[in-house]
């Protein structure tokens, strides 16, 4: 039987027809779902506090490192753990205390090399922003979406790999338990 309902999930996300997508219930995957350059994207998230009003959010890839070695994180800071939508500020990846409401995407290869880094990229045309749109403060559970734009950082060195300048997380939708203290 969940068997079938996975087959039967699976099918109906490919015919999204690149629509917003449902609530994620992928087993093992959980909580975050989106298209990432058009594609679907399933992740795991966890989040921690960051002070009393505030949390850090981590997106990682689901399952293990894809073919070519390859996995990447999504880190969204200090965002506000009540209801409303946050404008996303820019900041390099590595301001790892970030700046309130910041966002970067890193791509690690292989096991311990580094990867390409990828900052918040503004304009008037790009939508950067996240919505909380529940947050119940005796479980922790905080359900919410996103859209941001993420571009290459020009310092994240590479050599001879093709990627993407760019990463466009759109319709993404989630939901995560807030772990540690307050």
């Amino acid at each position: 039987m969940k068997n079938i309902l996975f087959v039967s999930l699976i099918g109906l996300l490919l015919n999204c027809d690149n629509k917003k997508i449902g609530i994620p219930k992928l087993p093992g995957c959980g909580n975050f779902m989106a298209l990432k350059n058009k594609q679907e994207w399933s992740a795991a998230s966890t989040a921690t506090f960051y002070n009393r009003d505030s949390i850090n959010v981590m997106v990682e890839e689901c399952g293990t490192f894809h073919t070519n070695g390859e996995v990447q994180w999504l880190s969204i800071n200090q965002l506000p753990a009540k209801p409303g939508t946050y404008s996303l500020q820019p900041t390099r990846w590595d301001a790892i205390s970030g700046t309130p409401l910041s966002a970067w995407v890193y791509t690690r290869v292989g096991d311990n090399t580094t990867g390409d880094r990828y900052n918040l990229y503004t304009s008037k045309t790009e939508k950067n922003e996240v919505t909380i749109d529940a947050y119940n403060p005796t479980s922790r559970e905080v359900e919410g979406h996103l859209n941001a734009t993420f571009v290459i950082d020009p310092d994240s060195d590479s050599p001879g790999r093709s990627r993407p300048d760019t990463i466009r997380i759109q319709d993404a939708i989630f939901s995560v338990v807030i772990n540690g203290a307050i």
